[in-house]
């Protein structure tokens, strides 16, 4: 059942809800704008919004809008007040642009909001509200607003729409102080930042695009670093490896006759992007497999091994576990004085001995993993520092 909150008297401090309780409550109930009319500004809707779930951090900034600190910038209806050197407090509030934030280093409560304008002549009004604890805790609440009823009815986000790639990956939005693109921002252990960009198409916001911060990465353990950004990859895919998301890159082709994408799988080593898998001209992805444990062998069958050959007759094993690179081998040929093959040696990148090598390389295989990327188009933003 819906319930409808009428705006009505003031909230204090004493009536302040956390998120946890906000979170409880929201998605239940459609508010009453009072004087909302045809075009209501973000900040009539911010007000009916705390009038219905009061909170401190909103509270601050409808003090700021009805009664400026001293040191408030005004340009027109827009109030900047900016403090750099105590606690980086930021507080905007622009109509205009329909966004108004609250931004601190020092105050556990942050918040942002926005207005888009419908196609139909409704609102969504979205509102962001962060809270700093041990687990930080982030919330978006979605609204539209109806003109002819003048209510804020809850309504799904792009946020609901999405699932992490790993429940390790955080993630936190960004609504948009000017222009119109909600973005989704992913934190990962096992690739570089990834903004979801969705662009508004006069009702809602759908997804359009990814960027990736930039990054160097270099190839099965040596060689120079190469900039991703400088390869020509044009769509990106995260490959569940067993639960954990391997990154992988592709470029466009150069002819449908093509024998193969130019692909690279990419994980972390020690910190820093390395290849897991290349298929190009030069070089060949033989297949994914879990090694067999085995009794006098160190392995626990959990761990899943990228196979790649090249022209040179080189093979590379790359042993990945949780999402992250364990070790690289290297089998390459021995040759004689008059260059003639006389047998094979394995070469250890990383951790590991070289009897563990010798086992990968002689392993048997327990089962074959299968990798189905699907590609979206992306971009680099960037370069991390």
């Amino acid at each position: 059942m819906t319930c409808i909150l009428a705006v009505g008297a003031g909230s204090g401090n004493a009536l302040a809800l956390n998120n946890a309780k906000v979170d409880s409550l929201w998605r239940q109930k459609t508010i009453s704008v009072k004087n909302g009319g045809q075009a209501p500004d973000v900040m009539t809707l911010l007000r009916a919004f705390n009038e219905a779930l009061p909170t401190w951090v909103v509270g601050e900034v409808l003090e700021q809008q009805k009664k400026p600190v001293p040191g408030t910038k005004r340009n027109g209806t827009t109030l900047l007040y900016e403090n750099n050197q105590e606690d980086e407090l930021r507080i905007l509030i622009d109509p205009k642009n329909g966004y108004a934030c609250y931004e601190s280093l020092t105050d556990v409560d942050q918040m942002s909001c926005c207005v888009w304008r419908r196609s139909n002549g409704h609102r969504i009004f979205a509102i962001s509200l962060y809270e700093q604890h041990v687990m930080p805790q982030n919330l978006l609440c979605w609204y539209d607003y109806d003109p002819q009823t003048q209510t804020m009815k809850p309504e799904r986000s792009p946020l609901d729409d999405y699932k992490k790639p790993s429940s390790v990956v955080e993630v936190g939005w960004t609504l948009p102080e000017k222009g119109t693109d909600f973005i989704i921002n992913e934190y990962s252990p096992f690739y570089p930042n990834v903004r979801r960009i969705y662009k508004w198409d006069g009702m809602k916001p759908q997804f359009s695009r990814i960027q990736m911060e930039d990054f160097e990465y270099q190839e099965f353990g040596d060689g120079e670093w190469t900039k991703a950004s400088e390869e020509g990859f044009k769509d990106v895919a995260f490959v569940d490896l067993d639960g954990y998301p391997l990154l992988c890159l592709r470029k466009a082709k150069d002819s449908e006759d093509q024998e193969r994408d130019d692909m690279l799988i990419l994980a972390k080593f020690k910190g820093k992007m390395q290849t897991v898998a290349i298929s190009d001209t030069f070089n060949r992805i033989r297949g994914f497999f879990h090694i067999k444990p085995e009794q006098d062998a160190p392995w626990t069958g959990k761990e899943v091994v990228a196979y790649t050959s090249d022209m040179m007759h080189i093979n590379y094993f790359v042993v990945v576990k949780e999402g992250f690179i364990s070790y690289i081998v290297t089998e390459s040929p021995v040759t004689d004085e008059d260059g003639e093959e006389t047998g094979w040696e394995p070469k250890i990148i990383g951790y590991g001995s070289k009897d563990e090598s010798i086992h990968i390389i002689h392993a048997s295989v327990a089962d074959h993993v299968e990798i189905d990327p699907q590609w979206v188009p992306f971009e680099f933003y960037g370069q991390k520092e």
